[in-house]
């Protein structure tokens, strides 16, 4: 279990003694620890998830995952209509059957025991397999297997399942293989290489030597070349001048002009072994830079927008049934049950007022009552107990969430190091190395004459100035910087994320979910000590049933007084108003200030937003406010310190924009409220997308995400943000955004150091080949310690930053 130290450098990750022996349980906790946290664990995620694997004998998990792991997310209710009709078809089968399933959170040993240990327990089941690497499950099950009993166990270990739409790219799935063939090789040939090396000179074992070195090249090239072949000629297509295209041109000119030397000379002067290991060393690089990205995109869901979205539909007869929400037409009346989405605009028609959610949509933090009539608007999530129906005023087609939901290529076709800094680099590159290889050959040839001298001048400049040292430092020092990322609890999705991170200027916080927990809270909990034990335990049973975020706030500040629900009594919910017990004779409500008590009460009570009342009497007049997240303000004042302009972006009231931004310390004329989505996009476009991070969590900030240079998102129990954005945060704070822009401008620093020794390296390599004085022998010797150099170097300047 560790400690996380915050540095104003980089990212700090300094063991330190664990508080109390209870840590040892909390496997996926990774946030800091001790005075301020939730007992002996870093949230209350970790708290239920202990407690959940200690009530069913599964403490096994914690020695199996090695005592480390990753925070317990706090995820949102699962909707699981898409499950319904997976569940229908194995119901109906007559035998055997298999179900594949996407799983988000699953990252080592001990949670796929953990789900075999829970499909062990089911009744029906045969085998599971459970694909950490790219996140899905595989059940083989019979008809009785309880599909959705085991998926509610699962996910609540803080798991989550969906639909299998993940699927391994080709790349992913042939590149270790490539490596592997590679690898073998660039051994034999470095075998056959030390035999010529070594005195062999002539004879048939010379001569096969040779014609094998050729073959094994040829396969080296064809397996293993492209790849790079393959990046450099689609990003050349995209007019990207990408660091593989003077990979790619090094290897195929390397391979022609020892290819000619061994076709005309018999191969004394070809370079196949160098450039064997030169080919292998740039895979693993390759395999090194698309690892960690690998897992964080497997980590989590699979976003297939609008198609994923289900909806119950009522028939003419009454019949209810689920269809997909793309076939939902005007007109057409569709059940919705607590936690559901409306996916059209729709009139309420149920005979009693409705609560909606619309922080996902505007960013709301107050659910807002509707009356029967009242249009409710696409994106709404019900919050009502009961199911309420609606009438849909449009087709989906023309609902406004389908912009807002549509699946965008941008950053999935993102890649390393196409900055335009790393465009202008690369040109140079390859022009300067071109230049000097033409150059030499002509100097060489006007002054001996000799064709074949100077192919062998040419073949060792293209050889030695092949770009090892970014080809495999460089990808392992963004893999450095990415596990450590990790380790903070922030997962980047896109390759270029870290190189467009350096450039950031500016950075824009949405307000309901990432500067605040999206949950209320008491403004004062003294008012509650303040209450006689009869009427704190007659709220607590007003509160304790009510899902409504106030009536939540009051609860959690009752549980933390031991406060527990009285089975036996009745209480009432009036939806839109609040709640009523009658005990004794006695009306209690815990509500609305409107409905709780007289209108001349509620005047005299300007800032209290829930009241508790006996009789119309005011008992406890309770205020709520958003929950911010616990380092915000601290963090947003590192930032500023760091040299980065904060903002506020919100689709909120600016009222409450800007006291959330007066907290955070934000001034006023940077806080903005009241914006829609396409308002932010616009705010955006004037101020300048190009060196701007964003951080949201609603579908309100789709298009902003989408157009920022970086953007980033705490929201991963709904797979569409995370889908647009170049990495999410499971940490209930928000130092994981500072880290990853500190360890951008580290790792642009190493990089630098990298391109100093290779510069370095050049400049020898090349002036010996130019003079004449370079061997294949030589260069073998030379390359592999130029790429060891490097790469030691580069690690060790990594590490050092995780300890400053």
């Amino acid at each position: 279990m560790r400690r996380i130290e915050p540095s104003m450098h980089a990212p700090s990750f300094r063991a330190v003694p664990e508080p109390t022996k209870a840590l040892t349980h909390c496997l996926h906790c990774r946030a800091e620890l001790g005075v301020g946290s939730v007992g002996s664990f870093c949230c209350r995620g970790c708290e239920a998830v202990h407690a959940l694997l200690h009530d069913q004998g599964l403490d096994r998990y914690y020695a199996l995952g090695g005592g480390t792991g990753h925070p317990a997310a706090n995820l949102a209710e699962s909707d699981r209509k898409w499950l319904e009709t997976t569940a229908a078809r194995l119901a109906s089968s007559t035998g055997v059957a298999r179900v594949t399933l996407d799983v988000q959170g699953v990252h080592c040993s001990a949670c796929v025991w953990l789900f075999e240990e829970l499909f062990r327990r089911k009744q029906g089941g045969c085998a599971i397999v459970v694909n950490p690497g790219i996140g899905c499950v595989d059940l083989t099950v019979t008809p009785e297997f309880p599909l959705d009993g085991f998926v509610s166990e699962v996910e609540a270990f803080g798991y989550r399942f969906g639909p299998a739409l993940k699927k391994q790219k080709a790349g992913d799935s042939d590149l270790v293989w490539r490596m592997g063939v590679c690898i073998a090789i660039a051994m034999n040939t470095m075998l056959f290489g030390i035999a010529v090396y070594c005195g062999l000179e002539s004879g048939p074992v010379h001569r096969l030597f040779h014609a094998l070195d050729f073959g094994l090249s040829l396969i080296s090239v064809t397996v293993g070349g492209t790849v790079f072949f393959r990046s450099a000629w689609q990003a050349v297509r995209r007019r990207v001048l990408h660091l593989d295209l003077p990979i790619a041109l090094g290897i195929l000119l390397a391979f022609a002009s020892s290819t000619y030397t061994y076709v005309t000379r018999g191969g004394d002067r070809s370079y196949f072994d160098t450039l064997d290991i030169f080919i292998a060393l740039m895979l693993v690089g390759r395999f090194l830079q698309e690892r960690v990205l690998a897992k964080n995109r497997a980590f989590l869901l699979a976003s297939d927008g609008v198609e994923g979205l289900f909806t119950r539909r009522v028939g003419r007869e009454g019949h209810v049934s689920l269809v997909r929400c793309t076939e939902v037409s005007e007109g057409d009346e569709l059940l919705v049950g607590h936690g559901d989405l409306v996916p059209v605009d729709a009139v309420l028609v149920s005979d009693a007022p409705s609560v909606f959610s619309l922080d996902w949509i505007n960013g709301e933090s107050a659910p807002r009552s509707f009356a029967p009539g009242d249009v409710v608007p696409a994106g709404a999530f019900s919050q009502d107990a009961r199911a309420v129906a609606v009438r849909a005023k449009t087709d989906f087609d023309a609902s406004t969430i389908t912009a807002l939901l549509a699946t965008s290529s941008r950053r999935e076709d993102d890649v390393a190091r196409a900055t335009p800094y790393w465009r202008r680099l690369t040109s140079l590159y390859v022009l300067v190395v071109l230049g000097v290889a033409s150059l030499g050959a002509a100097a060489w040839f006007l002054a001996t004459h000799d064709a074949a001298r100077t192919l062998d001048v040419v073949a060792a400049v293209l050889i030695v100035t092949c770009p090892c040292a970014f080809g495999i430092a460089t990808p392992l020092a963004y893999e450095l910087a990415q596990a450590g990322l990790r380790r903070q609890g922030l997962f980047v999705r896109t390759p270029g994320f870290l190189d467009r991170a350096a450039l950031v200027e500016r950075i824009v916080f949405d307000k309901t979910g990432t500067l605040t927990t999206g949950s209320l809270a008491l403004r004062d909990e003294s008012v509650l000590d303040a209450l006689e034990l009869s009427a704190r335990a007659i709220l607590a049973d007003l509160a304790l049933r009510s899902s409504h975020p106030k009536s939540r706030a009051v609860a959690t500040a009752l549980g933390r007084r031991g406060a527990t629900i009285d089975p036996s009594r009745v209480v009432r919910e009036v939806a839109g108003k609040g709640l009523e017990a009658v005990v004794d004779g006695r009306v209690y409500r815990l509500g609305a200030p409107a409905w709780a008590t007289a209108p001349a009460k509620v005047a005299a009570l300007t800032k209290a937003d829930v009241l508790f009342t006996r009789d119309g009497e005011v008992l406890a007049a309770l205020e709520t406010r958003e929950q911010l997240r616990e380092d915000a303000k601290r963090e947003i004042g590192e930032l500023t310190r760091a040299g980065y302009e904060a903002f506020i972006l919100s689709g909120d009231s600016p009222e409450a924009t800007r006291a959330i931004a007066a907290h955070c310390g934000v001034p006023d004329e940077r806080a903005f409220g009241a914006r829609t989505a396409e308002g932010k996009l616009a705010w955006l476009r004037t101020k300048g997308a190009a060196k701007t991070l964003f951080v949201g969590d609603g579908i309100n900030d789709s298009l902003v995400a989408e157009e920022a240079s970086c953007a980033g998102t705490p929201a991963i129990d709904r797979p569409f943000m995370a889908a647009r954005c170049d990495f999410y945060f499971v940490t209930p704070g928000l130092l994981p955004i500072r880290a990853a822009l500190l360890t951008s401008r580290r790792l642009q620093s190493v990089v630098r150091t990298n391109l100093t020794i290779a510069i370095a390296y050049n400049a020898v390599t090349v002036a010996l080949a130019l003079a004449g004085l370079m061997t294949p022998l030589l260069c073998a010797v030379l390359m592999p310690v130029s790429s060891l150099s490097t790469v030691l170097a580069t690690t060790f300047r990594i590490r050092r930053s995780w300890k400053s």
